[in-house]
């Protein structure tokens, strides 16, 4: 008897074009967003595609009737010229990440960012039916952070350290992404 382990499916991802696309029309497809909410949602997805946060480490995770935060949001102390020291509740690792180059000091008088979770999660899934007509969440903006590293032929344990995986297998995902630029690679090779 031949035992089969589940698939893991491949995550959904948008590429550095995508994102551009997402981020120029962030405030055209709701209009009732005051200025300082869409610079809310504008950093926070900067910090999900080009540092590969998660939502919990970029606006914090309180669970429903707790009184402390389980992962605190991302404060300025923690943002230097170059990193950004990331506290995070997942498998309580504290890591190092690049800071975005668009992140610029306007940006972090906006730290910590008072948006809900939901509400994030909402207004992206929102601008990615509106503007790229398909289904995204925040953490698609990870998993493109992810995909663009090892599409440009970042070591993987660096893209490990970057996303805070404790497996190297879960990291290893990202080298299947792109399944057409794969088959590309091979075919050239014969």
């Amino acid at each position: 008897m031949v035992s089969c382990k589940k698939m893991k499916k491949l995550p959904k991802i948008i590429n550095q074009e995508e994102f551009e696309l997402l981020l120029k029309n962030a405030g055209k497809h709701c209009r009732q967003i005051s200025p300082t909410r869409l610079k809310q949602y504008k950093l926070a997805m900067l910090l999900g595609f080009e540092s590969g946060m998660r939502i919990s480490e970029i606006v914090g995770f309180k669970p429903s009737g707790a009184e402390i935060w389980r992962v605190p949001p991302l404060e300025k102390e923690q943002v230097s010229d170059s990193s950004i020291k990331i506290i995070s509740g997942k498998g309580g690792k504290d890591r190092i990440v690049s800071r975005p180059k668009r992140m610029n000091e306007s940006s972090l008088k906006l730290l910590p960012l008072s948006i809900k979770r939901r509400s994030l999660q909402s207004f992206i899934y929102h601008l990615g039916r509106s503007v790229l007509h398909r289904d995204i969440s925040f953490h698609t903006l990870r998993h493109g952070f992810g995909s663009h590293l090892a599409g440009l032929g970042v070591p993987l344990h660096i893209i490990q350290q970057q996303m805070g995986h404790s497996r190297l297998d879960t990291t290893g995902i990202y080298l299947h992404v792109n399944p057409k630029e794969a088959i590309s690679k091979v075919q050239e090779l014969f």
